[in-house]
């Protein structure tokens, strides 16, 4: 069994084959180049970078062409930051997927609650005693939890025949003779198109469904259904608000009305002041005015149709029998208007701003309604996005984490109503009850960031909702006799401390995450009054906190941090973690001072923040020139998602070689991302950032709607015996859990790759910081428009040579704007833009001294389930110039990958890093003109770092196995 490698110095290729890879990093060193670079090898010989396709008019509607019931991974949803519905297959109405043995789907932690297409209300939770499996029992005594609560479905329109077979979730997928689902990225109007033939229908009937949750009226939802039949026939049409949905709700009071018109309401358990109404009246266009009376003469209360209408308290139905007497097919147009309005948000008349939605929309027609909702989303288009020219894949993956994340958020701004706009975003979104719709510190880190660079006024209800919950974080710093404020690990309607919204013991970070998104605001918005009125109390509040929580040891006369959890959720019970030590000296030495002086309150700065601030520890391994996770940390620590990536220090580089390493690949997306931004502005030489791009995204997509999991598997135990995975069994009560879906979080740091990574943009308080950098896998380059700075909006135009930075000139403030690159200021007003030259590291230099094939095309040729690599251990990284990121294929068969050197070389020496495990065999071949000619061989490959139980404790970027070939021109070995 071989793999084999070969370099083509006709046609410039090498091809390398092995057997048994798991990983591996390639350099080919140049003895000569023999002639100059041929022409255009891309064309000429087929090689494209990984996912590299022409996006000219790239199509943003997301399509699946095959009926899959019960795949909740391939279910689309609507939302537009207020309200949010998940759907099914079937196109509208409520479903609970189901495992292949007919069980519900369980969306695991911390609820295990069934998985089905789930719809809320932003800010929607309730009050209940306790989670399936809390946290800390200490907390469950005091109750008090606080999870998302459905609403009952408000899509459902049902056909059935005289015969009663019925188009609704759950029909026979053999009567689907025809089949399309789609989801727009650019709208979010979802379509789905059916033809249905039941028994007894001799000519199938044709049921094309449109669903939107409207961008321009948040309290309104649309659902049409156009209707083709064939006549004469007979069929019966339901409308149901399904109560199913209102899981953790309960039924408050409903109605059955004239003109079509039905609507019911519930509350979330145990919160009898907040109600949510859910009206909806529907229209049938299309129909004679004959046929229209006497449909409208049928229609009756469906409510107690319990073959076809659930039983819940909830749920009201209405029915028409809609007879067609002509023997020709016709279309019958079925437009629902429904009214979706929670008190929360319109604390007064909340069933009489419902029924306004719906009269108001009955107002206009389809095509107004529909050219308003896309107008308005035009505009959030026009005003932010990232452009990928030339690369259509992965433009379709940034347009979809950007859609997602303005989907389930919305804009403060003077024309939405301030109760919209209290709230954060939970890990699911609007349309997902994963994690039971708790906030976590992944809006504050994950989500906020990039949605504060392009869209400002979307981010500002992740501050918001701290904001209003700091009163109860001060109480929760009481309760465990601390000064400032404690906000809990997780937070739904109170942000008191719960089994699941832990105060001790716990994630400390999360309280320096949130004084540095309101930190980071001030920094964009450059709002000092902002900064006095809503910044400042939860940076004095949460600097307050930490200065009494850091503990003075008297042997090393340096402030420790006592057990404690970090990001890592691997690190828990742990002393003195880098990354919540790293925020508390940014915190107490940086952002709460700063921001006293700016606002005139230094008299509030303690006097001993900076004491604190400067003899943190931050623990460190000198030698190695490492900065450890926490005290005591060896080198078999495994890292399950993103902490000492974020933090920039000397040794920064060391950091991310370790750590990149020993991250599982099982951990969440966001870990990747983290490591791009890194890989793009830390390595001197290479390329890696591009492949940490593709590990952030590829694993986690989920086709077809491009939606990201938390995992690349989406069901996971983690009681295999490792002491990592056993800490999450016994600190989440559970042997296992299912990964949050959507998950975006994994939206929010991809972006940053864009917003942050490529651009290299910090914002500071005297300027707008930024590095330009590109890789050569995107020749085209990237277009990040709209980036907002201190009232200016900048769009980058990133390519391979230069980069030109433009600002609008339509800005909300007139004045300059400054801008630093290096030792270098700018100033921009209105309409001016500068040009800068783009950073290249594959450019400057290679990682190893002569290698030619660093960066260089490269793609698998083997074929079967040889071509296919492990979930982000792509090709790329056989050739990125990074030890720290490897190609590894699926199985131990023979696999070979070809690499494009671009011009014909003489090839003298391969240089191969085999990282943890080597292949048993490889070859390397060169191809001259159609021939591939074999110029190495090794059968058998010597281990030179074998596994040493004492060794793998040090903590040290591993070596791995590296092998060294040189071989004379004819291919040879000569030692």
């Amino acid at each position: 069994m071989t793999q084999k490698m070969s370099t083509d110095n006709d046609t410039s290729r090498t091809r390398f084959l092995s057997s048994r890879t798991l990983s591996i990093a390639i350099f080919l060193l140049i003895a000569a180049a023999l002639v100059p670079k041929l022409s255009s090898y891309l064309e000429d010989f087929g090689f494209t970078w990984p996912l590299t396709a022409s996006n000219d008019g790239v199509d943003y509607t997301l399509r699946i062409n095959n009926f899959t019931p019960n795949q909740y991974q391939a279910a689309p949803y609507v939302s537009n930051g207020y309200l949010g519905q998940a759907l099914p297959a079937e196109g509208v109405g409520y479903w609970v997927f189901q495992n292949e043995d007919g069980t519900p789907a369980l969306n695991g932690w911390p609820l295990d609650q069934d998985r089905a297409t789930f719809g809320t209300i932003s800010g929607f939770w309730n009050l209940q005693e306790r989670v399936t499996h809390p946290i800390l029992w200490e907390n469950v005594a005091r109750g008090g939890e606080s999870v998302i609560a459905g609403i009952p479905d408000w899509t459902a329109l049902t056909v059935s025949t005289s015969t009663g077979e019925t188009y609704q979730p759950g029909v026979s997928p053999h009567t689907v003779v025809d089949y399309t689902q789609s989801q727009s990225l650019t709208d979010g109007v979802v379509t789905t198109n059916v033809t249905w033939q039941p028994a007894s229908v001799s000519i199938p009937v044709q049921l094309n469904f449109t669903v939107l949750a409207h961008q321009n009226r948040p309290t309104l939802g649309l659902v049409r259904l156009d209707l083709t039949l064939d006549g004469p026939i007979s069929v019966k049409i339901r409308d149901i608000i399904d109560g199913r949905g209102a899981v953790r709700s309960e039924f408050h009071e409903k109605g059955f009305e004239q003109k079509s018109r039905i609507w019911t309401s519930v509350k979330p358990l145990g919160v009898g002041e907040t109600t949510a109404y859910i009206v909806s009246q529907v229209q049938f266009l299309g129909l004679s005015p004959e046929e229209a009376d006497l449909l409208a003469a049928s229609r009756k209360d469906a409510t107690g149709d319990k073959e076809h209408v659930s039983v819940d308290a909830s749920t009201i139905s209405q029915s028409w029998d809609l007879t067609l007497a002509e023997d020709q097919r016709r279309t019958i147009s079925i437009i629902k208007h429904v009214g979706i309005v929670s008190s929360d948000a319109f604390l007064n008349q909340t069933m009489a701003i419902a029924v306004d939605t719906v009269n108001s929309s009955l107002g206009e027609s389809w095509e107004d309604l529909i050219q308003e909702h896309s107008n308005s989303w035009a505009a959030v288009w026009d005003d932010a996005d990232i452009v990928v020219p030339g690369d259509a894949e992965v433009q379709t993956t940034v347009r979809g984490a950007m859609f997602h994340l303005l989907a389930n958020s919305i804009p403060d701004k003077e024309t939405i109503p301030k109760g919209m706009t209290q709230n954060s975003i939970s890990v699911g979104g609007l349309s997902s009850d994963s994690y039971a719709g708790l906030v976590f510190w992944d809006s504050d880190v994950w989500m906020y960031p990039s949605l504060l660079a392009l869209h400002p006024d979307r981010a500002k209800p992740i501050l918001n909702y701290r904001q209003r919950l700091l009163p109860q974080a001060l109480e929760n710093s009481q309760l465990y006799n601390r000064p400032g404020a404690l906000y809990p690990w997780t937070s739904g309607r109170y942000g008191n401390c719960t089994g699941t919204g832990i105060c001790a013991l716990y994630q400390y970070h999360l309280n320096t995450d949130i004084a540095m998104s309101h930190w980071d605001y001030y920094l964009h918005s450059g709002d000092v009054e902002w900064l006095k009125d809503h910044a400042w109390p939860i940076l004095k509040s949460v600097a307050d906190m930490f200065a009494e929580y850091v503990v003075l040891n008297e042997t090393t006369g340096r402030y420790d941090t006592l057990v404690l959890g970090e990001p890592d959720e691997f690190a828990y019970y742990i002393n003195n973690g880098a990354f919540t030590n790293a925020g508390i000296k940014l915190l107490l030495g940086e952002w709460a001072p700063t921001a006293a002086k700016l606002i005139g309150q230094e008299e509030s700065i303690s006097a001993n923040w900076s004491a604190i601030a400067k003899g943190l520890t931050i623990p460190y391994d000198d030698k190695e020139k490492i900065i450890l996770e926490y005290d005591g940390m060896d080198g078999t620590v495994i890292i399950k998602q993103a902490s000492d990536g974020n933090i920039e220090d000397g040794q920064a580089l060391n950091d991310l070689a370790f750590y990149a390493r020993t991250t599982t690949p099982d951990g969440p997306a966001m870990t990747w991302a983290i490591y791009a931004i890194a890989a793009l502005h830390l390595h001197p030489t290479g390329c890696a950032g591009y492949t940490y791009l593709l590990q952030a995204s590829q694993p986690y997509l989920r086709d077809p709607f491009q939606q990201f999991s938390e995992q690349r598997t989406d069901t996971w135990s983690w009681s295999d015996g490792s002491s990592s995975w056993s800490i999450l069994e016994e600190y989440f009560g559970t042997e296992g859990t299912t990964a949050a879906f959507p998950f975006l979080t994994g939206y929010g740091g991809y972006l940053q790759i864009f917003t942050h990574g490529f651009t290299g943009m910090r914002a500071e308080s005297d300027a707008l910081v930024i590095d330009p950098v590109m890789v050569p896998q995107l020749p085209e380059g990237i277009k990040v428009r709209g980036i907002k700075y201190r009232g200016a909006a900048l769009d980058f135009d990133i390519g391979l040579q230069h980069t030109t930075i433009s600002r609008r000139k339509a800005s909300r403030e007139d004045g300059h704007v400054v801008l630093r690159h290096f030792d270098k200021h700018f100033t921009l007003l209105p309409g001016q833009k500068i040009k800068l030259d783009t950073r290249r590291p594959d450019l400057t230099s290679t990682s190893v001294l002569g290698n030619i094939a660093q960066c260089k095309p490269v793609r698998s040729e083997s074929s079967g389930a040889a071509a296919a690599w492990v979930a982000g251990r792509h090709p790329v990284a056989a050739v990125d110039g990074s030890a720290d990121t490897v190609w590894q294929p699926l199985t131990a068969d023979a696999a070979s990958i070809v690499i494009s050197l671009g011009e014909t070389k003489s090839v003298s020496s391969v240089l191969v890093n085999w990282a943890a495990v080597p292949a048993e065999s490889f070859s390397v071949h060169g191809k001259l003109g159609d021939e591939w000619m074999e110029m190495l061989r090794v059968e058998d490959i010597k281990i030179s770092s074998p596994y040493d139980p004492e060794k793998v404790k040090k903590v040290a970027v591993p070596k791995g196995t590296r092998l060294r070939r040189v071989w004379k021109r004819n291919g040879s070995v000569v030692r």
